[in-house]
């Protein structure tokens, strides 16, 4: 859903009353003109209880890149009236600076987002960016900030597997679903322990290993534990730690915090 929209209008009204001077911008060059042609000032926190990110809307742009939202963003808020601040809310500035000509300048974009367990929300669109301005558009999958076509293109076994940043990855596996990466994937099987079992493919990314007294470069892997419901017989594969060696392992990896004979009550339960 569109969380806040670029309204011009609904701003300067918002804002209308509170006796400011202030100017509206649509995009990020523009913003850091400025910056760079006037002499901004970085504002104190104001009131603390004021300052905090209290709504949905305040807590989604503080999940917004450091290079667009400037200095911590609610910061400003604390300066405006509460009524004010609550007018403001569908139609968010995304950032702000003040500086000595102009007053305050504001940032105006549009942000779509989903709501998270807990009654979180976070940056979130599914086919195309998530945040939007005049100049540049974010993309973001489920509060993470991606590139432009792992949210849209087609993801496959073979991208995945050649993908070399983690995040990345993470979007494109959910994104083609756990079962059928594995099928397209064809990992290969490790180890199997009581019916479970461990799974592995190497990744393009590499990272550092220590192995007969040397440091070498090695693929990252990407493991599952394939278990079967022993109800219904279906299969589901569980993402573990790319380190467990064996099937037992990656299942212990599973129980966190199970304090009981959890080997002992698998294999009675089965």
């Amino acid at each position: 859903m569109r969380a806040i929209s670029a309204n011009r209008r609904a701003v300067r009204e918002a804002l209308a009353q509170e006796g400011w001077r202030f100017a509206l911008v649509g995009s990020v060059e523009e913003l850091k003109r400025h910056q760079h042609s006037c002499r901004t000032l970085r504002l104190p926190v104001g009131n603390e209880s004021d300052n905090r990110s209290r709504t949905i809307r305040e807590e989604l742009l503080a999940q917004l890149p450091w290079e667009v939202r400037g200095q911590p963003f609610p910061r400003w808020l604390s300066y405006i009236s509460k009524s004010t601040r609550k007018r403001l809310q569908p139609n968010l500035p995304l950032a702000a600076e003040f500086c000595l000509i102009h007053g305050f300048v504001f940032l105006i974009g549009n942000v779509w987002a989903e709501r998270q367990g807990g009654g979180r929300w976070r940056p979130h669109c599914a086919d195309g960016p998530a945040v939007v301005y005049d100049d540049h558009e974010l993309y973001y999958w489920r509060g993470w900030h991606v590139a432009k076509k792992t949210v849209l293109e087609k993801p496959t076994a073979e991208r995945i597997l050649k993908e070399e940043n983690q995040t990345e990855r993470e979007v494109l596996i959910q994104r083609m679903g756990v079962e059928h990466f594995v099928q397209e994937a064809e990992l290969r099987e490790v180890d199997s322990f009581h019916g479970s079992t461990l799974l592995k493919v190497d990744t393009a990314e590499k990272r550092g290993h220590w192995q007969n007294g040397d440091w070498t470069e090695v693929p990252l892997p990407l493991a599952f534990l394939k278990v079967i419901c022993p109800s219904t017989q279906k299969a589901y594969f569980l993402r573990v730690e790319p380190d467990a060696e064996n099937a037992k392992q990656a299942l212990e990896s599973t129980l966190t915090g199970y304090t009981r004979d959890w080997e002992r009550d698998l294999v009675a339960e089965t």
